[in-house]
């Protein structure tokens, strides 16, 4: 996990394999690295970037099983979605590659996002047998319904193109040209300045969080009882 700075915005990355997928540890590390940003008076605008060739793949769920860390994952994850919202800072997030799962969510709660053109997002949990227990809070508060439903139910992605085309992403642009777009991004948000510290607050007062912060408290439960032992297994 890294925090740099670019002008006066505060970019985070992290690379945990190929599919860039999140456990315990990346996540509350996450969370951490979050709120530090958040504090940081040198720093106006929060960039969440992931790795340079993958965005975020969603939970380690082989790890979460092998490891017994399930339980407290979904609550780390259920910390980091409800925090995002809450910010202090515009965050924005730059998709240089797929936004899978809970990975989706992360970058629908960026108030601003520019994918790779080539990228995919959307949760995929059903596509192997589960479902988006977590993910899907994010995904059917920020996205028009049928289409959250869709992906929801059918764990079929999106490409970039088809989410810019509605309004859901800010733009695309080829992989290696995204950090750019975003930079610019950053420095518009920037101009607000303090007034960011309690207009973003508002904001989330005012559309995501309406009824937002409960529908993540239950989620944790039904994550937990996906993840858990079942009777034919014992």
């Amino acid at each position: 996990m890294s925090a740099t700075r670019r002008g006066t915005a505060t970019w985070i990355e992290w690379d945990n394999g190929a599919r860039n997928l999140l456990d315990l540890e990346v996540t509350r590390a996450l969370v951490r690295v979050l709120r530090e940003a958040d504090e940081d008076r040198a720093s106006s605008v929060i960039v969440l970037a992931g790795s340079a060739r993958t965005f975020c793949g969603g939970a380690d769920l082989a790890k979460l099983k092998a490891t017994g860390t399930a339980e407290e994952f979904a609550a780390e994850v259920i910390e980091l979605l409800g925090l995002l919202p809450l910010l202090r800072k515009p965050v924005l997030a730059a998709v240089r590659g797929d936004a899978l799962a809970s990975g989706f969510s992360i970058a629908l709660l960026a108030d601003a996002c520019v994918a790779a053109d080539d990228a995919e997002l959307g949760t995929v949990e059903v596509a192997g047998g589960g479902w988006p227990m977590i993910a899907q809070v994010p995904v059917r508060h920020l996205l028009p319904a049928k289409l959250a439903t869709y992906n929801l139910v059918t764990g079929r992605t999106f490409t970039a193109a088809r989410l810019a085309a509605l309004g859901v992403l800010a733009g695309t642009a080829p992989s290696a040209e995204v950090d750019r777009h975003v930079q610019e991004l950053a420095e518009a948000a920037a101009r607000s300045g303090a007034l960011a510290a309690t207009g973003r607050r508002a904001l989330a007062e005012l559309s995501v969080n309406a009824g937002y912060a409960a529908d993540l408290d239950a989620a944790l439960a039904h994550f937990v009882a996906m993840l858990g032992p079942k009777e034919a297994d014992a």
